[in-house]
């Protein structure tokens, strides 16, 4: 029998293994080394989009200049762009025209509307007139309404009396009063025509000048140069 001495030894304990970094200093240098390799990620990335947007840039600077040269080539071919005076004369002279045809529109439509309320009892009462034998061909009111004028058929001048009495009795035409009456036989001899006027017949004189028609263009001058 032996009685040597046998010594076993355990290398799996901690003081046999090689040291080891903690574990909070290990979660530190994971973090720090997954930023640095997002950061050179992010660098790169930056680097190739410069340098593709500087090719971009190159590219559109130069279709730019190529399109300005283009530009340039063909003014130098062309002459440059000269107004025709007279066409520039006649504008300016057909845009007064126009001014003054919507002046003279404009003053028209106002003393229309101004005069439409007025002359619309009168115009009723006319047409309520019913006297049996006496047809209004047309009437005019002149000056404001202060001048009447009436032209119509009647087979009997003594009916014009009574149409005329029944139409002065009316409101709208008791202020008023005919001072001309002209009867005449139609041409075809069966009816007389009739005109009542509020104004006073004229006496036509010989010698007098008779006025000559204005044209639109004179009538518009006349009204830019205040006459």
């Amino acid at each position: 029998m032996s009685w040597d001495i046998k010594q076993q030894v355990n290398f799996y304990l901690e003081e046999f293994q090689p040291p080891k970094i903690p574990q909070d200093l290990r979660l530190i240098l994971i973090g720090v080394g997954v930023h640095v390799a997002v950061a050179v990620v992010v660098v790169v990335g930056l680097a190739i989009n410069w340098t593709w947007q500087g090719h971009r840039l190159e590219s559109v600077t130069a279709r730019h200049n190529l399109v300005e040269q283009q530009v340039a080539n063909i003014e130098r071919e062309r002459p440059p762009l000269q107004l025709d005076q007279t066409l520039v004369d006649e504008r300016a002279r057909l845009r007064e025209d126009l001014e003054s045809s919507q002046r003279i529109l404009r003053y028209l439509t106002q003393q229309e509307l101004q005069s439409s309320h007025s002359f619309t009892s009168m115009v009723a009462q006319l047409g309520e007139q019913n006297i049996s034998g006496v047809w209004l061909k047309n009437f005019s009111f002149l000056e404001e309404g202060k001048d009447i004028s009436l032209q119509g058929y009647t087979d009997d001048p003594a009916k014009i009396s009574r149409y005329v009495t029944s139409l002065l009795a009316r409101d709208g035409y008791r202020d008023h009063a005919f001072r001309s009456v002209d009867v005449q036989r139609g041409e075809d001899g069966r009816w007389l025509e009739f005109r009542l006027d509020s104004r006073p017949q004229k006496k036509e004189k010989p010698a007098e000048t008779q006025r000559t028609a204005l044209t639109s263009r004179e009538v518009m001058r006349q009204l830019r140069e205040g006459r």
